[in-house]
């Protein structure tokens, strides 16, 4: 009886490990999918929402480019479904694209689904809600 229970408890952890290998490849391909998509016209997006304060070639060299889903900083409960900044919170697709200048550390974050840029040098990032806010305003006067 226990080789039994040993044999049905190794195959259960052999079908887990090759499902969790699976689920993490196929996310993974997913996500550099999303990335390869979105890749160009995130870094337009950011270069122009740079304007002339950051040289333009640096956005063709990224350090860095990164997919979330969901701004983590935004202050939204997951059950305050009826909050105008959940989906910003929960749903929506950000790639984050980061840039090293000789002076400083510059980084972009651009909002796949509203397609719009925010352009932060390190340590000078606005409220949290304020360019949602302003985004939505914007949005609305249209």
């Amino acid at each position: 009886m226990s080789i039994m229970r040993g044999f049905f408890l190794v195959g259960a952890l052999l079908f887990a490990g090759k499902f969790g290998m699976h689920e993490y490849i196929r996310q993974d391909a997913i996500h550099q999918v999303v990335v390869d998509a979105y890749r160009e016209h995130a870094m337009t997006s950011c270069r122009s929402q740079a304007g002339a304060t950051i040289n333009p070639v640096v956005w063709t060299q990224p350090s860095n480019v990164r997919l979330a889903i969901g701004k983590s900083d935004l202050n939204v409960q997951l059950w305050q479904t009826g909050h105008h900044l959940w989906n910003a919170r929960y749903r929506n697709a950000y790639i984050y694209v980061s840039v090293d200048e000789p002076d400083s550390q510059v980084y972009c974050e651009y909002d796949i689904a509203n397609d719009k840029a925010w352009v932060y040098q390190l340590g000078s990032k606005p409220q949290n809600n304020q360019v949602y806010l302003d985004h939505r305003e914007s949005q609305q006067k249209m």
